[in-house]
């Protein structure tokens, strides 16, 4: 990975790569946790005005315009960060660029176009999340558990119908800008080609944000959530986990969930026939935060049984469930999951967003994570799973559903 840097101001963290596409990134360090109660959704309201235009081109026009240079363009939401991105064909890969340049720096916000057709887009998205079942659970779970400061990423219903656009243009006044913003690129191109066309597209404007704090006071009370026109129920557990401070403690953590997450499947699926799906992972959205999730399915008929098993393994995982051998299979896996990560230009925007979060800018992401596995010893997979999972806390001892 190469740190560069535009005449903008803007930080370029770009991955040479051998491949016939070219993906480009904009990263703003601006998610679900940058907004005060009133603003819930305002992030996710971005993502989808970002799209309206520009002086330049119309909304219609940045589809037509990408879709003519057979370009895949997408925006995410996650708590912490909100992502716009352009994955082109090479040789059109300059053209892809001063598209995804001009509409995220560029945007103008119709308030039309708002009022007409995005508010009412994500209205109908956040509708559309509560209608499905799981999905409706698991924000329940960390409201539950997290308390009034957690919210969804999509927002709220309330807060979307009273936002107006000069509520997101001032938002996006408050974040799009200096040290908030990032670009990731990765594709078969030289850092003068790249640059150059940085230094000719890219507008960064200076500016200095300071992020809120998420700060969760945990509820460890259980809960129930009764739907009588679902043929299955949805199990969830969760708990808060002390955040690593070493890269390699990190590691071999999610080692250990990940044996967790086998384990799980093999007692709940494969030796009792409860269930089509279970696993555990770790949820590391909220900057600061970080959280053992874990969730099966259960018919009616079979909820109880399945309840008992999932308390007993979760019980009996310390001195069941993180074998020798299973501590070496789960090796294996994960430096085959990095090996193939490091071959897909998709996954390479994410790994150096972590990259740079975790100040290792200096290493090759996807090298550097092999290597940590490869030195991790069995015992001290072992010993982190045990100290972090289990330590003070039972994981018998969680919110769940």
């Amino acid at each position: 990975m190469r740190v560069l840097k535009g005449n903008s101001g803007v930080t370029v963290l770009f991955r040479p790569m051998k491949t016939t596409l070219v993906d480009f990134r904009y990263y703003v360090k601006c998610g679900a946790v940058d907004e005060s109660p009133g603003e819930w959704g305002y992030s996710h309201a971005l993502e989808h005005m970002v799209f309206a235009g520009t002086k330049k081109r119309s909304w219609l026009q940045i589809n037509r315009a990408w879709e003519k240079l057979g370009t895949y363009y997408n925006a995410h939401t996650y708590h912490d960060k909100t992502t716009y991105e352009a994955t082109g064909l090479k040789k059109h890969w300059r053209e892809s660029y001063e598209i995804l340049a001009d509409m995220f720096y560029n945007c103008q916000f119709p308030e039309a176009r708002w009022e007409d057709v995005e508010k009412k887009a994500v209205i109908a998205e956040i509708q559309g999340d509560m209608d499905d079942e799981s999905g409706f659970l698991e924000e329940e779970l960390y409201t539950r558990a997290l308390g009034e400061r957690y919210h969804s990423i999509v927002g709220g219903v309330d807060v979307i119908r009273k936002a107006t656009i000069q509520d997101l243009t001032r938002f996006y006044g408050e974040y799009y800008h200096g040290d908030n913003v990032l670009l990731m690129v990765t594709g078969d191109l030289t850092e003068k080609q790249l640059m150059q066309a940085v230094n000719k597209y890219d507008r960064l404007q200076p500016g200095i944000t300071k992020r809120k704090k998420f700060r969760a006071n945990f509820n460890y009370n259980s809960f129930r959530l009764v739907d009588s026109g679902t043929e299955q129920s949805h199990l969830h557990t969760l708990m808060p986990l002390a955040m690593p401070r070493l890269y390699r403690t990190r590691i071999a953590l999610g080692l250990g969930v990940g044996c967790l997450s086998q384990y799980l499947f093999e007692e709940l699926r494969e030796k009792n026939g409860l269930c089509y799906g279970s696993g555990a992972s770790l949820y590391w959205d909220i900057p600061g935060n970080l959280f053992l999730h874990t969730k099966t399915d259960a018919d009616l008929a079979r909820l109880s049984k399945t309840q008992r098993i999932l308390s007993k393994a979760l019980a009996d995982f310390s001195s069941e469930g993180l074998s020798a051998d299973r501590i070496r299979n789960m090796k294996m896996s994960e430096i085959y999951a990095s090996s193939s990560a490091a071959a897909n230009i998709d996954t390479s925007a994410s790994w150096l967003w972590d990259s740079w979060e975790e100040g290792m800018l200096k290493k090759d992401p996807y090298d550097l994570h092999v290597r940590t596995i490869e030195k991790l010893s069995v015992e001290s997979v072992r010993s982190t799973t045990r100290l972090h999972i289990i330590g003070k806390h039972k994981l018998g001892k969680l919110v769940g559903s």
